[in-house]
């Protein structure tokens, strides 16, 4: 992983981006709630606050790998003296009753009944330890900003010696906020009287211009502990000459995946010491680079850093998500790789908003907005929790802003390679009547997710299999290798693990929108199917097969009259049937035969369709204000008999390849016939001014 970050910060020095060191020592807090104990000058405490969440960068902490932490740190135990018993007790009741002032009372209770523990804290060597820190930093107080450090570490060695006890005086403020302060501090203080609770150490509030445990105190205390030089040598990565870091590497609570170790090694393992080095001692490194190794990780991962240079993935299998980084702070790059686009229904907004993001991409990179970003310097990096104590990262590469824009425009491209006539009908918020939903613009890193999927039982059933991976989504995103083979081996994962999903929304898409409900209640199929038939278009445009190009061929023709096939079906069972639909429309029942041996699929289709056809041949009086289910599904009908000939002659001729098996039916072949399939025949185009009855009723139909 040491490898990965330093790519990642030297694209910081090239973009002339300023990060603050951090020493390895310098560590966040635990994620939840710390009580804020300010301290005057004497080691008086003079007030309690409450810090909601401690962890993700609100306050920090000095430790020793996970020991001897200040100014934020943990007590050792609850602060009241409850046996087993009477802990169990208090569980009980706690449990049942909820109400506020119930709450209150138990608390009063278990304050005046139960003494204070009298139990020293810290323990004496984390005294020790915490006067040592104050040592390296007394330097600090020279500054005003930073003093307050100094400050604390002084006040705090004060306080725990000085008698009441500093827990004692803290239990005194509890039960004097348990009368004085809101609801919200009950849980907090419950959690202080019986059990371990983080406190954070600043001094009294306003005496100094930045609290002690202010995050921006980060890279004055990291420069203070850094001043000791350590052993000369070469650094492994950098190769430049100067003191080599001893001790603890950084250990960053990254998003999503907690404490991370970027370097570690066994001291137990005989085989490690064959070069006379033991455990982080093992790999040379400079001290001053391990530094800005930490500083750079932090600088990525703050939360107003989120969706910009960080990002939590789905890993192609499991549960936990991976944590994406790119390196360029001002560039969004995350947003292009990971951020699907959803059309909300309000297609001229989402338009402009596409337009404005792409302007400001182009932007950054060529300089028109602002300072330009360096071409050559942009990482892309995805990190994994393999263990509870080991993270990889499992794709890493380093590309350039440019080429990024470059495949951002030409991924745009490719979401357009899907029929404009294909999408599903959804509702949308606070509108009575659903729409019309395109495709979703998806992200390249939609592929792990979507491809993890397996519709099962005719497409109503997810099933949970291995997906493909980021490194695949990235590459075909950046036109890596062969990009050809990566996009067919990608398209037959779809065909597979969707193809079931696709064809059972056109069926039922095809019945009307109470047969779709039916399929699909909550309409999450459909929201999946979108993203899928995207990833579609994205594909065969990757193998080189554009929409213009594809919507002419056999397989797209034949899925379209498979299609047709399956309308003129319903509209005989409405007209002759009372619209009892059967379970299997004929269409549908050899689509699956038609991906495979496409000539003998039209054999079967033509032997079993020409009684539907003869129907639709014959003498249909239907009265143009009649608006039922009926009358739609039966003009509908209609009107694509009368448009089915030509696509029908033509497709004997074309499969003739396929008949001698010149060519056979591949995934291509099954993605395209499906998409014809989901598309059906065009709309007939309106003339203007046509009021004849056909050319209304082919018009409605179509339009049912």
């Amino acid at each position: 992983m040491l490898n990965d970050i330093y790519s990642i910060e030297r694209s910081f020095s090239a973009h002339g981006l300023a990060v603050g060191t951090v020493h390895p020592d310098v560590k966040d807090m635990a994620k939840g709630l710390a009580f804020r104990l300010r301290l005057d000058a004497a080691g008086a405490l003079v007030a309690i606050e409450l810090i909601e969440d401690a962890g993700r960068g609100a306050v920090w902490t000095l430790r020793d790998g996970q020991h001897n932490g200040f100014p934020g740190l943990k007590t050792k135990a609850a602060l009241l003296a409850l046996s087993d018993e009477e802990r169990a007790a208090h569980d009980e009741f706690w449990k049942k009753n909820k109400e506020p002032a119930d709450r209150r009372a138990e608390l009063r209770r278990l304050a005046q009944q139960y003494a204070v523990k009298d139990d020293p804290w810290p323990e004496p060597g984390h005294r020790r330890r915490i006067a040592e820190r104050l040592d390296s930093l007394r330097a600090l107080a020279d500054n005003t900003q930073s003093a307050s450090v100094a400050a604390v570490f002084e006040r705090f060695l004060h306080a725990v010696d000085a008698e009441p006890s500093l827990l004692a005086r803290f239990a005194d403020f509890l039960f004097k906020a348990l009368e004085t302060r809101g609801d919200e501090w009950l849980e907090p203080i419950r959690t202080a009287f019986i059990g371990q609770i983080a406190v954070v150490i600043d001094p009294a509030f306003g005496e100094f211009p930045r609290d002690a445990s202010d995050p921006a105190q980060i890279a004055a205390v990291s420069t203070a502990l850094a001043a000791e030089p350590g052993e000369s040598g070469v650094c492994a990565l950098s190769g430049a000459k100067g003191a080599l870091h001893d001790g603890n590497f950084p250990q960053p609570n990254l998003p999503g995946l907690g404490q991370t170790y970027l370097y570690s090694r066994n001291r137990d393992i005989p085989a490690l010491t064959r070069y006379g080095r033991i455990a982080d001692n093992s790999f040379a490194i400079g001290g001053a680079l391990v530094q800005r190794l930490g500083g750079v990780l932090n600088e990525l991962t703050k939360e107003d850093a989120r969706d910009v240079t960080w990002r939590l993935i789905p890993a192609e299998t499991g549960d936990k998500l991976d944590l994406l980084l790119t390196s360029i702070p001002k560039l969004p790059v995350v947003k292009v790789l990971a951020e699907d686009e959803d059309d909300d229904g309000e297609e001229i907004d989402a338009a402009i908003r596409l337009a404005q993001f792409g302007k400001e991409f182009t932007g950054a990179v060529t300089g028109t907005s602002g300072a330009k970003i360096k071409d050559d310097e942009l990482s892309v990096l995805v990190l994994r929790t393999v263990d509870p104590a080991n993270r990889k990262a499992i794709y890493s590469r380093r590309t350039s802003a440019g080429a990024v824009n470059a495949a951002r425009a030409n991924w745009r491209e490719a979401l357009a390679n899907v029929p404009d006539d294909i999408g599903f009908i959804l509702p949308v918020k606070g509108e009575r009547i659903p729409v019309l939903r395109r495709p979703t613009r998806v992200a390249p890193l939609s592929l792990v997710p979507l491809t993890r999927v397996l519709f099962a039982n005719g497409g109503t059933r997810r099933v949970e299999v291995v997906g493909a991976t980021a490194g695949e989504a990235m590459a075909l995103f950046l036109r890596e290798g062969n990009v050809d083979a990566r996009a067919r081996k990608l398209l037959r994962l779809f065909v597979l693990r969707h193809g079931a999903l696709l064809s059972a929304l056109a069926v039922a898409a095809r019945q009307g929108t109470e047969a779709l409900k039916n399929f699909d209640p909550k309409t999450d199929l459909r929201r999946d199917a979108l993203r899928s038939l995207a990833w579609f278009g994205v594909l065969l445009f990757f193998i080189g097969r554009q929409k213009e190009v594809y919507m002419s061929g056999v397989a797209y023709r034949l899925g379209q009259l498979l299609s047709a096939a399956d309308v003129i079906h319903i509209g005989y069972c409405a007209d002759m049937r009372g619209g009892d639909v059967p379970p299997v429309l004929i269409g549908n029942a050899v689509f699956n035969l038609a991906g495979s041996n496409p000539v003998r699929a039209l054999d079967v289709l033509g032997q079993r369709f020409r009684p539907y056809l003869a129907w639709a041949k014959k003498s249909h009086k239907l009265n143009l204000d009649d608006k039922s289910t009926r009358a739609f599904a039966v003009r509908k009908a209609l009107s694509q008999a009368r448009r089915i000939s030509p696509l029908a002659g033509g497709l004997a001729e074309d499969l003739a390849p396929f008949a001698s098996k010149a060519e056979v039916a591949d995934d291509t072949f099954r993605a395209e016939l499906l998409l014809g399939y989901l598309a059906g025949l065009q709309k007939p185009e309106k003339a203007d001014n046509s009021t004849s009855p056909q050319a209304i009723a082919e018009n409605e139909g179509d339009a049912a």
